[in-house]
């Protein structure tokens, strides 16, 4: 099988979740019998949505991840059958994973469908990595070009894989 960017880039998450401690096994996510690609089953109680980006965007050298509807009902779904579902967010060239788990992504939902006047098909987070601090993430405000939808996540860098666990 030939090795995919995809491959190499959601390999790094994979690794870390394998080399801890608590891990016992992974094995692709379904849901209603279908694979839900990029996603996995950790143990047996916790669902992970991986996503990637190589570099940051713009001048606020912000990542940015995209989320389709089809994955928002993958997410949704996931909810009602395992105790955790989190996002994984691999920023590569920053050599980061930002992890945000489902109650503060549906927050984030939340804000921008309240600046927007209802929900959207596709919704992006924004991950930025300040020298020296936490990682932000957040969604930007509809309409309003530089506001953020919301208060911006304050992510520990350390919190993946062990919030997987937690």
């Amino acid at each position: 099988m030939k090795i995919r960017t995809e491959h190499q880039n959601l390999g790094a998450a994979l690794m870390q979740i394998a080399e801890d401690d608590r891990f016992t096994a992974i094995n692709s996510l379904r849901l209603e019998g279908k694979k839900v690609n990029n996603a996995f089953l950790i143990n047996d109680d916790t669902c992970l949505f991986l996503k990637y980006r190589q570099e940051p965007n713009g001048t606020h050298a912000e990542y940015l991840f995209n989320f389709s509807s089809d994955v928002l009902a993958a997410i949704e779904s996931a909810k009602k059958n395992y105790k955790k579902v989190f996002l994984g967010l691999v920023c590569v060239e920053g050599q980061e994973i930002c992890c945000i788990d489902s109650l503060q992504f549906d927050e984030m939902v939340r804000a921008r469908t309240e600046t927007f006047g209802g929900s959207e098909d596709i919704y992006q987070v924004l991950v930025t990595m300040p020298n020296g601090k936490s990682l932000r993430a957040y969604m930007n405000a509809a309409r309003k070009r530089g506001y953020v939808a919301g208060d911006k996540l304050i992510i520990s860098r350390s919190r993946f894989p062990s919030a997987l666990f937690e």
